[in-house]
């Protein structure tokens, strides 16, 4: 067993007076993440793409803390090795709405609502 590598992410690119940004996410062949899911044909996780999110989100703006919930989350397209895609993100105060995409497909969305840093947990 080797060990993968993470998301190369490029960003953040700033829009809307700072409460919106959009990374571009590669998904090399030998992400971590897609090691034993699954053997015949490898599919990033679910929980990998929260991961993704949340940690654009904490790169973003320092100013969010953990997590304390996900909503309306959404996975309707499979991401695998080699996918280039758009991960964008939405700040509404502590809430952050996310939609990764491939070119023009969207594949997943949801909100996560995060802690102020340095709050309560």
């Amino acid at each position: 067993m080797t060990a993968g590598r993470d998301f190369d992410l490029d960003g953040p690119h700033l829009a809307d007076g700072g409460s919106a940004a959009w990374f571009v996410v590669a998904v090399p062949e030998d992400l971590a993440t897609l090691e034993g899911h699954f053997p015949d044909r490898p599919v990033v996780p679910g929980v990998a793409q929260l991961l993704l999110a949340e940690r654009a989100a904490r790169r973003t703006w320092q100013d969010l803390g953990a997590p304390r919930t996900i909503r309306r989350l959404k996975f309707t397209k499979a991401l695998g090795p080699g996918d280039t895609l758009r991960l964008g993100l939405e700040r509404d105060g502590f809430d952050v709405r996310f939609v990764i995409a491939r070119g023009e497909v969207e594949c997943s969305r949801g909100t996560i609502a995060f802690r102020e840093a340095g709050g309560p947990s």
